[in-house]
């Protein structure tokens, strides 16, 4: 029977970086809890379409590792794209009520002509008209900025970075959950003893699994995260199209894919090609010690992806969009609600 010692050492490999950013990041975040769910609930989808097609592979005769390998990377990268301008469908819905929000507490705040002409015949007629006007005329102000304050906090919280890395979490997640949890659980409930493979003789299976989930659900956050990045310049720039002169940041590390639409197709093709050699690398499982090229070679790319995010993206990663209303918000935050009554 396996040990509880290995059971937990292994589920914390696992599992443990993930539930440290849901705890975190995530779970303190309402918005950020329902990309999570939904996320995950995408993955699923895209398992659900690769077993299809690998169990018509199967029926076929190409019964390789490819045949698993190949229809999975592509169903899940389709999702992540699907996910992405559900995401932008639903942040525009939300768009438009903040700026219909806004466009009544400013409404609410401007005291019409007409109104202050009342306000003056009520005043002829006694004191108590004047303070009764008063109050009704101070409360809409403080209503006011309560619900600025609501839709200040609601912008920080939707942004790329926040919902990219709470996606990349729920994706993850799934993935290590169908990748791990179900071996994690077969171990700790047999009572034949610890299981080895002929792949990896020096280590236990639970253990070498365990990397592999850490690996690939790491992966999985960051090809969320270039998956923002690339379908965000897609959505905002035509063919050819670049970012204002004052916001355009280029050759120097963190902005070497460019922030342009081609920089976005480029962000995409990167997560077809490290995803495509990271499940490549795992095949020498077939091979007697295979995992003393399979392990090593999943550990380096996950170094190597974020080396790729930091260089290529990481100092253009938010949108000019959100660029703007960020340094406007923290700079004067009237000025940015301000902005939307002109």
């Amino acid at each position: 029977m396996t040990s509880f010692a290995l059971s937990l050492g292994s589920g914390l490999i696992a599992f443990g970086p993930l539930i440290a950013l849901f705890s975190s990041v995530v779970y303190t975040k309402a918005q950020l809890v329902i990309v999570v769910t939904s996320s995950a609930f995408f993955f699923l989808m895209s398992s659900v379409v690769a077993s299809f097609f690998w169990w018509i592979f199967y029926h076929i005769g190409l019964r390789g590792p490819m045949s698993g390998i190949i229809p999975g990377i592509i169903s899940q990268f389709a999702f992540r794209c699907w996910f992405v301008s559900v995401y932008h469908r639903v942040e525009k819905a939300i768009q438009l009520s903040l700026q219909q929000q806004e466009a009544q507490d400013s409404a609410a705040t401007t005291t019409p002509p007409q109104h202050q002409n009342q306000q003056r015949t009520s005043s002829e007629s006694g004191n108590e008209a004047v303070t009764t006007t008063e109050d009704e005329t101070r409360q809409p102000a403080g209503t006011n900025t309560n619900n600025w304050t609501e839709v200040a906090k609601l912008r920080l919280e939707l942004n790329d970075a926040a919902c990219g890395l709470a996606a990349g979490v729920g994706f993850g997640g799934m993935h290590a959950v169908l990748m791990y949890g179900t071996l994690l659980a077969s171990e700790m409930t047999n009572n034949v003893g610890v299981l080895y493979q002929d792949s990896c003789p020096g280590m236990p299976s639970l253990a070498v699994s365990a990397i592999y989930a850490l690996c690939f659900s790491i992966l999985d956050i960051f090809f969320m995260l270039f998956t923002f990045f690339g379908m965000r310049r897609r959505l905002i720039f035509h063919r050819g199209e670049g970012p204002p002169p004052h916001l355009l940041v280029e050759n120097r590390p963190g902005a070497w894919l460019g922030n342009t639409r081609e920089g976005g197709n480029m962000a995409l093709l990167s997560v077809l090609v490290v995803h495509t050699i990271a499940s490549v690398f795992t095949t020498a499982d077939y091979f007697k010690a295979g995992c003393m090229v399979s392990l090593p070679a999943s550990c380096v790319i996950v170094i190597a992806v974020a080396y790729w995010f930091w260089a290529g993206i990481a100092l253009i990663y938010m949108p000019p969009t959100s660029i703007s209303t960020s340094e406007t918000t923290a700079i004067n935050p009237s000025a940015h609600y301000n902005s939307h009554n002109d």
